[in-house]
């Protein structure tokens, strides 16, 4: 049961953290052209109705999950490597300049590793865009070796200078950990932040035991100047 509760919980935090971070940014933007940018302010709200729309679309496929027998599962999402696109799409909509690179041959990845990979980049995005700056940019790159997948985010933007782990990064550890992989996450010294996962997905792929949850409670917290998630 508790298993189940972190579970449930990091999916929460992955589907309202991204979606209602990106209704702020767009509805700071609307306030602030409002008077002198009627148009301009008029697509701003339109941008915070589409994102109340997505989380409420993710948040009823999350329920109509957990009401089924096998709560635990990942099938009922429709998430994939092949919706990165859409992702990096939306972050540039939503302020954030963003490239993305597919770099070799893709091979098979097990739908719950791409799930799993797919919610890392969204949160590494999401807090790129709620911390890193007004100018900062993205860039995602996705790598398939022969026995393996790796997915590296980079932002630039404010250095860190101090990092109180929160939800996000102990759910992008975890996520990892569930998909048998390993993560590297954190500041870059010109700037920015980095997030690194590399999932074996050969035949000799050994997965450990799921992660639990951290003992640390603090929600997304910049300290200082910091870049935090």
């Amino acid at each position: 049961m508790a298993l189940d509760r972190v579970k449930i919980a990091r999916e929460l935090h992955d589907v309202v953290a991204h979606h209602v971070s990106a209704m702020g940014v767009q509805a700071g933007a609307a306030r602030a052209v409002i008077e002198k940018d009627p148009d301009a302010a008029r697509t701003a709200l339109s941008g915070v109705e589409t994102s109340a729309r997505s989380a409420l679309h993710e948040l009823r496929q999350l329920l109509e999950t957990l009401r089924t027998p096998d709560a635990g599962s990942t099938e009922g999402s429709t998430l994939s490597l092949d919706d990165l696109g859409e992702l990096i799409a939306y972050a540039e909509e939503n302020g954030l300049p963003t490239t993305f690179t597919v770099i070799g041959d893709p091979t098979p990845v097990p739908y719950v590793v791409q799930v799993n990979l797919y919610r890392i980049a969204q949160e590494a995005l999401t807090n790129a865009r709620r911390h890193a700056g007004p100018d900062a940019s993205a860039d995602v790159r996705l790598r398939y070796d022969r026995d393996a997948v790796e997915l590296e985010i980079t932002n630039t933007g404010r250095v860190a200078t101090m990092i109180r782990p929160g939800l996000g990064l102990v759910g992008m550890r975890e996520r990892a950990a569930a998909s048998g992989g390993e993560i590297e996450t954190g500041p870059r010294s010109r700037g920015g932040f980095r997030v690194r996962v590399r999932v074996q997905v050969g035949p000799d792929r050994a997965v450990p035991a799921p992660a639990t949850a951290s003992a640390d409670p603090a929600d997304d917290t910049v300290v200082g100047e910091g870049v935090t998630t």
